[in-house]
């Protein structure tokens, strides 16, 4: 299947007709399979993917099947609001023309979806072979038989399904997946009808008695039955509007959001935060202040105050030879009769000797212009000031880096505090966000308790079925009904003896495929993991090298989504089908070395043909120039604030920017 042309009128953000080409190019004989759509967050690209879902899937494309009301409801929110306010009349419709192989036909097909503001659908279905005046319980059959229940979730999806699947570890979408692609609901069902067909044999050959009581257990059960069923649909109205109050609620959260609302929940505790924080730096200045006035001026001339010491400790040095001398001048007389004494010398001679070497020899080693002559006490009071200065200095620096940290919290601070909007301006919207939180709890109350009756009423339905079941088993002892008693227990017996051996065979080649998967997408260090599924629960686990099981849990955010496209493919694989891809926002939890693997393995490879639904942020430039040659074309969607509409240009973000500066 190659989708050629999706077409939408009044479609959701798309007001008007916009027709897209959608057949993938050709670069020579190689044909490029990636059409990329480029938007921001709302501009419309969930629209397209809800368009092709809508138009294959019909009302399996919701996460739940609605009933009649329910689907004609969502329907008539998907018309463009623009048109509904310009004419009551407005139409919607959507269009995908593709081809396909189909019973064994080679095509061109159309599919037509078109309703109004009360949401009543007509499909249209052209075909050359087809009869154009099918119904469309007929057309949608058809195109179940293109698309079976099941497989269009493997090939159309978004972020949100990825990152259901990458947090599911109970096995649940695995396994409704693998019993759908295998058709083990239908052996299912084959089981109830022979059930269904063994009682009503047993019914037949019970006596008059038995029949009566089967016949009034069966009515009572029924009953029952239909008014749970009946509690069920009341339930399944009541979610929707539940469902609509909380769109609302994150409707006006998301209003409140960007006013600022976030800043003015917490405006008064960031005032509070204000005010301590202008305290704190009036505190930092004035012990900027303190320091200016003290020694620290001193710093500041470092060479000077150098010089100044080398000076001083020279004149220091000076004024003890000088001492010296006087001193040792002094005593000459008595040291030269001493010495005469002593070396039988002419005492004036010595003396002579003595005062000659203090003029001379002494004077000049303690000669030298001393300028300054300043006391022992005063110098040590100056080495204190210096040693103070510096010690300021580091004081100084610390506390201006203080003042600087301080002055910039305060400046972000401030900055909070100005996008904060004012009160006045939230309180409706608050108001009316505490309205609704009633609302919902009131109405999850009802859902809740019309819940309890429907679990109350089937619980006595069931019951009742026991009952009825301990009847048929009774009768089945009859020797009339021995004989289809053995051919039905025969056929279920064959029939889960196949479902078995089925699900082993697949559940061993999904094994293989998901491994496969895994290690094209996983990092290098990952390369060695295969996988195990259990056969009965369908839970994958990783195994490494060693045969050691590997914890899910413990997988990062993006290693689970690398997981669950592994298992996408897988299933995509295993299903056997040709389908295109459509994936929206699928890397917005990915580190750039997963995007990396993705944007090289998987959207070139997914299929013959990908539609690929971006922000600027998740295919950014270089992601970009990476797919580029995978690329068959793309277009940027570009939603107008003023009419909340959205157009698409053909281009993507990068190549439309350059045309412009071009």
């Amino acid at each position: 299947m190659i989708f050629k042309k999706l077409t939408m009128e009044n479609f959701r953000v798309f007001n008007g007709e916009h027709s897209l080409d959608l057949q993938p190019k050709k670069d020579g004989l190689l044909s490029k399979p990636i059409i990329l759509f480029g938007g921001l967050n709302g501009a419309g690209k969930t629209s397209i993917l809800t368009a092709i879902r809508l138009l294959l899937l019909g009302r399996r494309a919701l996460s739940y099947i609605p009933n009649n009301k329910e689907y004609a409801d969502y329907l008539s929110q998907q018309l463009n609001n623009k048109a509904k306010k310009e004419d009551n009349s407005a139409k919607a419709s959507i269009s995908l023309e593709f081809t396909h192989t189909h019973q064994s036909k080679h095509g061109v097909f159309t599919i037509t979806r078109t309703w109004g503001v009360d949401g009543k659908e007509k499909i249209n279905f052209e075909h050359a072979d087809e009869d154009s005046n099918l119904t469309s319980e007929q057309i949608q059959t058809i195109i179940s038989e293109m698309i079976p229940p099941g497989i269009g979730d493997l090939f159309f999806f978004d972020g949100e399904k990825i990152a259901e699947l990458a947090e599911d570890d109970t096995g649940v979408y695995l396994k409704e997946a693998v019993q759908k692609l295998l058709g083990l609901d239908i052996i299912e069902r084959l089981n109830i009808d022979l059930d269904i067909y063994l009682n009503k044999e047993s019914e037949g050959k019970a006596s008059a008695s038995i029949q009566k009581e089967i016949t009034d257990l069966q009515k009572q059960k029924e009953s029952f039955k239909a008014e749970a069923d009946a509690y069920k649909e009341q339930a399944n109205e009541l979610y929707p509007k539940i469902t609509s109050l909380r769109f609302e609620m994150s409707q006006i959260e998301k209003s409140i959001q960007e006013r600022g609302g976030a800043f003015a929940i917490t405006r008064d505790e960031e005032k509070g935060k204000q005010k301590s924080l202008e305290r704190e730096i009036d505190t930092i200045k004035g012990k900027v202040l303190h320091e200016l006035d003290g020694a620290f001026p001193l710093s500041l001339a470092p060479n000077a105050i150098g010089r100044l010491f080398q000076q001083l400790a020279h004149e220091k040095e000076l004024k003890a030879k000088q001492s010296f001398n006087e001193q040792f001048l002094a005593q000459t007389e008595k040291l030269a009769t001493k010495l005469s004494l002593a070396l039988a010398a002419d005492e004036v001679q010595v003396n002579e000797l003595l005062k000659t070497y203090v003029e001379t020899d002494g004077r000049s080693s303690a000669e030298g212009a001393i300028s300054l002559d300043i006391s022992d006490r005063e110098f040590h009071q100056l080495e204190s000031l210096r040693d103070e200065a510096n010690e300021s200095k580091a004081r100084l620096s610390n506390t201006l880096s203080e003042l600087t940290a301080a002055e910039s919290d305060l400046d972000s601070l401030t900055l909070r505090i100005q996008r904060a909007p004012d009160e006045k301006e939230l309180v409706g919207l608050y108001e009316r966000l505490r309205e609704l939180d009633k609302a919902v709890a009131k109405e999850k109350d009802v859902y809740k308790d019309v819940l309890q009756k429907a679990q109350t009423s089937m619980t006595k339905a069931l019951e009742l079925a026991k009952r009825l079941e301990k009847l048929f088993n009774q009768q089945k002892n009859e020797k009339s009904l021995q004989k289809a008693v053995s051919r039905v227990s025969s056929t279920q017996g064959a029939l889960q003896e196949f479902s078995q051996k089925l699900t082993q065979l697949r559940v061993s080649q999904l094994e293989e495929l998901f491994a496969l998967a895994y290690r094209k997408l996983a990092r290098k260090e990952d390369l060695k993991l295969t996988a195990k599924i259990n056969p009965e629960t369908f839970d994958v686990a990783l195994v490494d090298l060693d045969g050691m099981e590997i914890n899910r849990k413990s997988l990062s955010a993006g290693e689970k989504q690398i997981f669950a496209f592994a298992i996408l493919e897988a299933l995509g694989k295993l299903s056997g089908k040709v389908l295109p891809v459509v994936v929206d926002t699928p890397l917005g939890r990915l580190d750039s070395k997963h995007r990396d693997k993705l944007i090289k393995h998987y959207f070139p490879e997914a299929g013959e043909q990908v539609i690929l639904l971006s922000t600027d942020t998740e295919v950014d430039a270089d992601f970009y120039s990476i797919l580029q040659p995978e690329v068959s074309h793309a277009f940027e969607i570009n939603f107008d604030e003023a009419t909340r509409c959205s157009s698409l240009t053909e281009g993507y973000f990068w190549e439309n920017h350059k045309a412009e500066i071009a």
